[in-house]
């Protein structure tokens, strides 16, 4: 009788390692696919002041992209993305390189113009910068945009006509980690509708109770990490282990509280925030259950029209 060439229980454990890799190799493949395909999400906010001639103005928001050396590819796809929501307005919200004084692992700044010169808006493109954007050069990056088209605000505003030649104001505030504070706000005119640009939503500070805007922000990149993918702040990852820091006494000391900032529409300051989750990757390469993602804002003139939950964020101390 011959022998088996290779024995049942050898053949029975190669099985099930063949089973093991093939799953750990779609879990990856998820994993990746999950980090790294942008999805366009759609939401709606009141504007206060808006012209009823307005309603429904679109607003296309990016924030975070830390394009690397090797991204011009992918800054192109973005622009396609943000052109396809066929935009009033277009906002980017800071850290568009992954900073580093080494400039030959961040994408070259002529890429970063044809990108900003590839988008097309009605009403024009504006734009604020970020932290990374300290470690790189701000004025390289600034430079670039303006090149590329882009109006970029430092603790100053600009008022633009819409479609149907009402007055916007956009507002544009230095990033809270990394600029010096503005001596005071900009003299914009309380009156009229308002959009406030900042990187860094603690920046929120700056702006005066009586403004009565509405602020977009990035920053946090919805955590990148979450338990489970829809729901509030308790799902984030990177929020738990900054509660459970300041419950071991782990956190380092601050002017200020720490501010637990999540994702979407939050309170914060007497002043309404949305805080996209953004489109790149920061230390963790990897997303899980925060895909990245471009948005489209529909601004509504009418309160009723749209009635959003704004979170409160909570706050360490």
């Amino acid at each position: 009788m011959e022998k088996e060439a290779i024995p049942k229980k050898r053949r029975k454990r190669l099985l099930w390692l063949a089973v093991a890799a093939i799953c750990v190799a779609a879990v990856a493949v998820l994993i990746h696919i999950g980090s790294t395909r942008v999805v366009v999400n759609e939401r709606q906010a009141h504007l206060p002041h808006l012209a009823a001639a307005d309603d429904g103005l679109r607003v296309a928001i990016m924030s975070d992209p830390h394009f690397g050396p090797d991204d011009a590819g992918r800054a192109a796809m973005l622009a396609e993305k943000l052109n396809a929501m066929d935009p009033d307005v277009i906002i980017l919200l800071g850290d568009f390189v992954d900073g580093t004084p080494d400039h030959r692992k961040c994408l070259p700044m002529r890429e970063l113009t044809r990108f900003v010169g590839a988008l097309r808006a009605r009403c024009g493109v504006f734009a604020v910068t970020g932290n990374h954007e300290l470690w790189y050069g701000r004025d390289k990056v600034v430079a670039a945009l303006r090149e590329g088209g882009a109006t970029v605000l430092e603790n100053e505003f600009v008022t633009i006509a819409t479609p149907s030649g009402n007055p916007l104001q956009i507002v544009g505030i230095p990033d809270y980690t990394t600029e010096e504070p503005p001596e005071k706000f900009p003299a914009i005119d309380r009156a009229r509708p308002t959009l406030i640009m900042m990187h860094d939503s603690n920046g929120a500070r700056y702006v005066p109770q009586d403004v009565d805007g509405l602020i977009l922000s990035g920053h946090t990149h919805g955590g990148q990490l979450r338990f489970y993918p829809d729901g509030g702040d308790r799902t984030s990852v990177r929020l738990a282990v900054l509660r459970l820091k300041g419950k071991l006494g782990m956190l380092q000391p601050k002017k200020d509280n720490y501010v637990l900032f999540d994702r979407g529409f939050t309170e914060y300051n007497g002043h309404r925030i949305f805080i996209t989750s953004g489109t790149g990757l920061s230390r963790l390469r990897v997303r899980i259950f925060c895909p990245p993602e471009v948005v489209l804002l529909k601004l509504r003139s009418d309160p009723d029209a749209v009635r959003n939950t704004f979170a409160k964020p909570e706050e360490l101390k």
